[in-house]
């Protein structure tokens, strides 16, 4: 049985990839890991990677889209800005979580600034539009805090999980140490 994760964190590999591993590690410790998808955590060895990222983005509630400097930049092999690629994974998955009726939130990492509508194709258009959080290397712990009351607060008024649930999980970084 597939478990079904309520926050799917979609990135690029070469922007920013700090903030994922970031994001799943601590959304993880107030959700719990099954909870949270972070393609290269989640997705088991051999597993076909494609079906299984387009499903996790249409069981889940939430999709992140961490957008760094290097987001909108990025090239593809032809030396294409990859966003207008339309097998682009990140485009992908983003196109996929509006068709599936999912809440989008961009997270703009350190000083990114806001996307505007008129520098993406036409299918992730809407993602200029949808109200973005912030994360900032230097604060990091008060930016995830905020994201997790805002998750709390989206998931509940979906009926997603009990807004009293995030934050009971046991808190494996304080278990583990310093």
């Amino acid at each position: 049985m597939e478990s079904t994760p309520l926050v799917f964190i979609n990135y690029r590999t070469n922007d920013q990839p700090w903030a994922a591993v970031l994001l799943d590690h601590m959304l993880s410790s107030e959700l719990g890991a099954e909870s949270v998808f972070r393609d290269s955590r989640s997705i088991q060895p051999g597993t076909t990677f494609d079906h299984e990222l387009l499903s996790a983005v249409r069981r889940t509630a939430v999709l992140l889209v961490l957008i760094g400097d290097r987001w909108l930049s990025t090239r593809d092999p032809h030396g294409r800005r990859a966003i207008d690629n339309r097998t682009d994974w990140v485009r992908r998955e983003i196109t996929e979580a509006f068709s599936c009726g999912t809440v989008v939130v961009p997270v703009l990492i350190g000083d990114t600034p806001t996307l505007a509508p008129r520098d993406l194709p036409p299918a992730v258009r809407r993602l200029a539009t949808c109200q973005y959080v912030r994360l900032r290397p230097r604060d990091s712990e008060r930016d995830v805090e905020h994201l997790v009351r805002l998750l709390s607060t989206i998931l509940d008024r979906r009926g997603s999980i009990n807004v009293g649930a995030i934050g009971d999980q046991p808190d494996q970084a304080a278990a583990a140490g310093p």
